[in-house]
């Protein structure tokens, strides 16, 4: 539906623009333009809205404040909770429970005893190959 609009807004703009009479049709779609905004009907309904939204606003104000600082609580439990996780794993608890498995998970303090993998024989570096093409060798 937006591709429609902005395909008809579009073509509405290349007539008035492109065509022979682009001017006029200018002028012409200008002063209707005006003469609706001018419209007392018109001019009722946009200082109903206007009042609509300066009694809303402290409301809707309030309700944002309070979004916020409920959001800004919440962020700060999880950051706690977080943190304290984190200090528990780095202090060498011995690790928890995975609650989806049950099963036992290692915590910091294990790692620390683990060593490198390393393989049995040293690598080599590999032989070189020629690009395709390359003939000098």
């Amino acid at each position: 539906m937006i591709k429609r609009l902005i395909f008809v807004t579009g073509f509405g703009v290349g007539f008035v623009v492109g065509s022979a009479s682009g001017r006029q049709s200018y002028e012409t779609l200008k002063q209707n333009a005006l003469k609706t905004w001018q419209d007392p009907k018109v001019q009722a309904k946009v200082s109903e809205g206007t009042d609509w939204v300066k009694s809303e606003a402290p409301v809707v104000g309030g309700k944002l404040a309070d979004s916020a600082k409920k959001a800004a609580d919440t962020v700060g439990t999880k950051a706690s909770d977080a943190s304290s996780t984190v200090k528990d794993k780095v202090s060498g608890s011995s690790g928890g429970t995975d609650a989806a498995t049950g099963t036992s998970t290692p915590g910091y303090a294990d790692l620390q005893t683990a060593k490198p993998v390393t393989p049995e024989t040293p690598l080599e570096p590999a032989e070189p190959h020629p690009a395709p093409g390359d003939t000098q060798r």
